[in-house]
């Protein structure tokens, strides 16, 4: 029963899909208004909606505390942003300290795992939710790419 929920009847492109955590929605990015940003809709690809606003955005990620991170890439650089979907308002977490992308939350939403190269080469880091501090850096060797979480032990 494969279908396509994004026809492309106007040439865009979709792409980077995330499920919410319950499965009811996806999260999405599609260049239909120009520029890529991130679109929210029902699993069915009913009840689509916009949630960014900026430049460019890629990569969404959904948390179980009710937010998606993206990168989002700016005159200045990229960075990550979240948008809490209650309030549906956008804030930058990172400090704009090289290039911050490919974010990936904790199965607890309390932490973002990304890639950056604030320490020279791409390394991965994380940084806490919701304040933006506590910058760790996991990895020192070479250049690393798509960091992602295990599912948390007995789905807590």
């Amino acid at each position: 029963n494969l279908r396509n929920l994004t026809p492309n009847t106007d040439r865009s492109t979709e792409g980077a899909a995330t499920w919410s955590p319950n499965g009811a929605q996806l999260a999405f990015t599609s260049d239909r208004t120009g520029t890529n940003q991130v679109f929210v809709m029902n699993a069915d690809g009913t009840g689509v909606r916009r949630i960014t606003f900026a430049e460019k955005c890629d990569r969404p990620t959904w948390s179980a505390l009710n937010f998606i991170a993206y990168t989002i890439e700016r005159a200045g650089g990229k960075d990550i942003a979240i948008t809490d979907l209650s309030r549906m308002e956008p804030r930058i977490l990172t400090d704009g300290l090289g290039s911050n992308e490919q974010p990936t939350v904790a199965p607890n939403g309390r932490h973002i795992a990304f890639v950056t190269s604030r320490w020279g080469k791409r390394q991965i880091a994380t940084v806490d939710y919701p304040d933006g501090k506590n910058y760790r850096q996991l990895t020192t060797l070479g250049n690393n790419t798509y960091p992602n979480w295990s599912p948390t032990p007995g789905g807590r």
